[in-house]
């Protein structure tokens, strides 16, 4: 499993910088798939490191919810639902009814709750 939490993680941190990047091309649509991603192996790896393996997004979704709850990381427990919200501010921010900081401000949420995450794998790991 360590292996495989290893490679999460790597795949994970790599993603989110992409998605920074896809942000500042304005490629919103792109940069909302790979924060799904990241912000879902991180998930998968702190289930791992307890010993959990998940499948599904259901499964990795309602993990990160009890996760944000144990922890009190309004960060993590609210971080997917601000991701099936983002598509939608999105549209808002196109026909101009929103700023596009909003965006900003989700892909900043998403960041905090994944090195969140992995700061707690790399804690189990003491």
């Amino acid at each position: 499993d360590t292996s495989r939490i290893t490679r999460y993680r790597s795949q994970s941190l790599r993603l989110l910088d992409s998605a920074l990047e896809q942000m500042r091309a304005g490629r919103w649509e792109r940069a909302e798939d790979l924060m799904w991603g990241s912000l879902s192996l991180a998930v998968k790896g702190v289930a791992l490191s307890r010993g959990q393996d998940l499948e599904g997004d259901e499964a990795v979704q309602a993990y990160a919810t009890q996760v944000g709850q144990e922890r009190r990381d309004r960060r993590i427990r609210e971080a997917f639902p601000q991701l099936s919200k983002f598509g939608e501010t999105v549209t808002r921010v196109r026909d101009s009814r929103a700023r596009v900081d909003h965006l900003f401000r989700i892909l900043e949420d998403v960041m905090a709750a994944v090195e969140h995450l992995w700061d707690m794998v790399l804690q189990d790991d003491r």
